[in-house]
This record gives structure tokens, sequence and C-alpha cells, in this order.
């Protein structure tokens, strides 16, 4: 059966944006275990968040890319049920999802969890692809 015929087969229901849950202990809350609900995020969020790190100068050029930001932005996205809550934002009176993202993790977390959503997204390496590379 070629790709076609295959994809025809499937019923729509099949299609779902993988998901996982990350369990994380967090510096800034002294260790303390917390499981966060990660997704892939869209190829629409995608384009924006990618869109929104590039920064140019008045001629149209590329003057800066800010992979903070990026970072942050996918963070959000990929785990909306944390960093999107109206209540954690009132609860701990930030202004934004980025300010929450910023007050509850350390650098290094956004780095985790930001790695494990781009594996969701599709962005995995295979083992033996880092082998061959390093070869």
């Amino acid at each position: 059966m070629n790709t076609v015929e295959r994809l025809l087969a499937l019923d729509m229901g099949a299609i779902k944006a993988p998901e996982k849950e990350v369990k994380l202990k967090l510096g800034k809350l002294g260790g303390q275990e917390f499981t966060f609900p990660c997704k892939a995020v869209n190829n629409e969020k995608i384009a924006r968040i990618q869109t929104e790190m590039l920064e140019l100068n008045k001629k149209g050029e590329l003057k800066e890319l800010n992979t903070g930001e990026m970072k942050l932005n996918t963070v959000i996205e990929g785990c909306p049920d944390v960093f999107k809550n109206q209540d954690l934002l009132k609860h701990y009176n930030v202004p934004s999802f980025k300010d929450l993202v910023n007050l509850i993790l350390l650098p290094g977390e956004v780095d985790e969890l930001y790695n494990i959503i781009n594996e969701l997204n599709g962005y995995e390496k295979d083992e033996e692809e880092i082998e061959d590379i390093k070869n």
C-alpha cells in the first residue's frame, strides 16, 4: 500500500499530536518534583515563534537571533496547561506567560522542556545519526 492509500485508510480521529508527561525537580522550588504535560506544537505556531525570534535592522537585514525568546515561546506553547494558566498568572502576580516561566523555571529547566517539546515536534536525531556525525 502506498502512502496516499495508507493515509486514506486512516480514521481522522487517529491524527493526534504527540504528548508526554515530563517530571522535573525545580531548583527554584527547593528541588520539588513537578509533572509538566507537554505536547507537540503545530506548524503555524512554530512558524510564528521562529518569526518572532528574528530581529531585523531598519534595512530589513538580520540583526539578531533571539534563541531565548524562541525557547520560552516554545515551552509556553508546548506546556499550555501550566504556562498559559490564568490562575497561575494571577496567583503569582505576573503580567505575562513569559514572566511565569521565568519565575518558576531555571534556564536549564527551560532548555530541558524545550528539547523534549522539539522531540515531540519530530526534531529528534537517531542515536545512529549522532554516531555517524561523530565518526
